[in-house]
């Protein structure tokens, strides 16, 4: 949608009540950024760091090379990819494109605009690039799961910082490279020139927690202390997951408890579902009460840690009452997950003719978790028919899960349908499904094998 300058240069602009056209630009520079950094969105099109800007132009205001970098730092999503356009070439005609603090500002716009191209071209034109540049385009890589890329940039950077460090490591972590991670911190710790924060250890305890290594877990929580770091919030949840996720509710709960009043909603969904992951239904949802009773406000993820705690236990009563609360008391609207967590509920307690009732009433399509959680009801009950619709619909909305193709033979061959049986095994072949083969791991000697 298009604005007219005039409309975002409107001399009734609520913030700018400046009637001298010749006030020093570090006013118009303090008022871009706060406006980048509000809240809450701008009511209307004229309340926006771009009308400041114009605003800025039209009474002459000698520019500075603040001006562009807190404007670009409101350009942050694919959607404004041509509105950043538009100010890198407003920073080329003023002459500022070069300056390197706009140049690093112009890297952070075009990578959270999902652009890693450009921002890659405003790295390479500049003649020395400084830390905070090298950080930006290896981060631009990371994002976009170049990691080759942004392990060359990384092992070719003059110097290194923990944000540095810090960006590499998450890069392994959330494109699934846990173990090289894991060599990476080794290698942070061999050079000894950067001392890891709170961050850092956060992202390496989230990969012992992926690859399920709980040696290396206990090792990392052992060198936060050695180290004299304070356990702040965010580190005590990761730390709480990792331990949940690696057999220990113990220590998860110790360090869920050491966190005292700074405990926030994540750190509380954390152990909820910590503890509905271990069965300890009755500990989940005491827990869940004693942190309303703190007057903390649940979210989604909370609910689903109290809903897969009533599907371990078997409790249809408190399942359904805490399904209806969702909506009911703190207006959150159930997700397919939600559903999902109530359709097993009802299938593992025999209760199918309710999970049909769900389905049929959900206000989104099902999907294949929710046929999923059906089949798995149907086929505790015994109940073939809806295992074979279950099945039809897994595969109808999944072609290539093998699991599903080999379920529906094995029923039909339990009902002695032996013809749809072998129709089944024929369409694998057809359709060149192949059946996928399990597979497992095992920590020997503190290595995952």
């Amino acid at each position: 949608m298009q604005v007219s300058t005039r409309k975002l240069i409107s001399l009734t602009h609520p913030s700018l009540n400046l009637s001298h056209p010749t006030v020093e630009s570090f006013v118009w520079n303090t008022l871009i950024r706060a406006h980048v950094q509000r809240t809450h969105p701008p009511t209307t099109q004229s309340h926006t760091p771009l009308s400041i800007f114009l605003r800025m132009r039209f009474h002459g205001v000698q520019l500075d090379y603040y001006t562009f970098p807190f404007l670009l730092h409101s350009v942050h999503s694919p959607s404004h990819l041509q509105l950043g356009r538009l100010i890198h070439s407003q920073s080329i005609l003023f002459g500022f494109s070069f300056d390197p603090f706009v140049q690093t500002s112009l890297i952070s716009m075009y990578t959270a605009c999902g652009n890693v191209g450009s921002a890659r071209r405003v790295f390479d034109e500049m003649p020395q690039p400084d830390l905070p540049s090298w950080n930006s385009i290896m981060n631009a890589n990371v994002k976009a799961g170049l990691l080759s890329v942004a392990r060359e940039l990384f092992d070719k950077m003059p110097s290194r910082n923990v944000i540095s460090w810090s960006s590499m490591l998450d890069g392994y972590v959330r494109w699934g490279q846990c173990e090289e991670a894991l060599v990476l911190f080794s290698q942070m710790q061999e050079e000894n020139k950067v001392t890891p924060n709170e961050y850092t250890m956060s992202i390496l305890v989230a990969a012992c927690e992926q690859l399920g290594s709980l040696e290396h877990g206990k090792w990392a929580h052992a060198y936060v202390y050695k180290l004299g770091m304070d356990i702040n919030v965010v580190l005590g949840t990761s730390l709480i997951e990792m331990y949940a996720k690696c057999g220990s509710i113990v220590r998860a709960r110790l360090v869920f408890e050491n966190l005292g009043p700074k405990k926030d909603l994540m750190a509380w969904s954390a152990m909820i579902s910590g503890l509905a992951m271990h069965g300890r239904w009755e500990d989940c949802l005491r827990l869940f009460s004693n942190m309303v009773d703190n007057g903390v406000r649940p979210d989604d993820i909370t609910f689903l840690g109290v809903l897969s705690a009533c599907v371990h236990g078997g409790l249809v009563r408190q399942g359904k009452e805490m399904f209806e609360r969702i909506s009911k008391e703190f207006g959150i609207s159930p997700s397919v997950q939600h559903y999902g967590c109530m359709i097993d509920l009802y299938g593992r307690a025999g209760l199918i003719n309710e999970a049909w009732n769900l389905v049929n009433t959900m206000p989104m399509e099902p999907d294949v978790l929710i046929w999923g959680a059906l089949l798995s009801g149907a086929r505790i009950c015994g109940d073939i028919e809806t295992c074979e619709v279950a099945l039809n619909k897994i595969i109808k909305l999944d072609p290539t899960n093998s699991a599903a193709y080999v379920l529906l033979s094995n029923v039909y061959a339990k009902m002695g349908r032996w013809k749809d049986a072998r129709h089944i095994r024929n369409l694998m072949e057809t359709k060149r499904v192949k059946k996928v083969p399990g597979l497992s791991s095992i920590e020997v000697d503190g290595r995952i094998r």
